[in-house]
């Protein structure tokens, strides 16, 4: 199910301001609820993961496309069925939600397999929640935290302290999309 809205191009490069990010997050988390609900499944919630207040840069529904095709393919190659799929495209980003029939480890084995591909699938946040909400971490499968786009230390440390700023983050993301999606 495609949950519709304007042509993400016409939103490119557009700020979002922040009582847009909370609504945002509201409503990916009721849709989250919804599925859970309604599936009883694990869950894939997947997101990019674009710092700052403009989230549809350029190239970054191509991204994002990527992004969907690699999860279907991923629990296809697994043979793991898929009992749903919905989109959102709003000015705060696409997201996506897959309710899929396997272990919620298996499901963030698959995720983690994705984010660490390559430079774009860094740029992808693939949360995986149990049926009873709770999220599957790296940590909880003995697994490498995420590292930062620019200096490759922890990326939670780097965003809890602040580290580099949304321009050298937003210049860094801009360069891996151009370089894959440029023409």
């Amino acid at each position: 199910m495609e949950h519709p809205s304007e042509s993400l191009k016409n939103l490119e490069n557009l700020q979002v301001a922040l009582p847009d990010m909370l609504e945002a997050r509201e409503r990916r988390v009721r849709i989250q609820e919804q599925l859970l609900a309604a599936r009883g499944l694990p869950l894939i919630s997947f997101t990019m993961n674009i710092p700052g207040p403009i989230k549809l840069l350029p190239h970054v529904e191509a991204a994002f496309e990527d992004g969907l095709k690699a999860v279907e393919q991923a629990l296809s190659a697994r043979k793991i069925p898929l009992a749903c799929r919905e989109t959102v495209r709003e000015k705060t980003g696409p997201e996506a939600f897959f309710c899929a029939a396997a272990l919620p480890e298996t499901l963030k084995e698959i995720a983690v397999e994705i984010e660490d591909r390559d430079a774009v699938g860094r740029l992808y946040d693939l949360d995986v929640i149990r049926p009873d909400g709770s999220k599957v971490s790296r940590e909880d499968l003995s697994l490498p935290v995420r590292k930062c786009l620019l200096c490759g230390e922890p990326a939670h440390a780097c965003a809890r302290s602040r580290r580099h700023s949304v321009e050298e983050l937003t210049k860094e993301i801009g360069r891996i999309l151009e370089e894959r999606y440029g023409t």
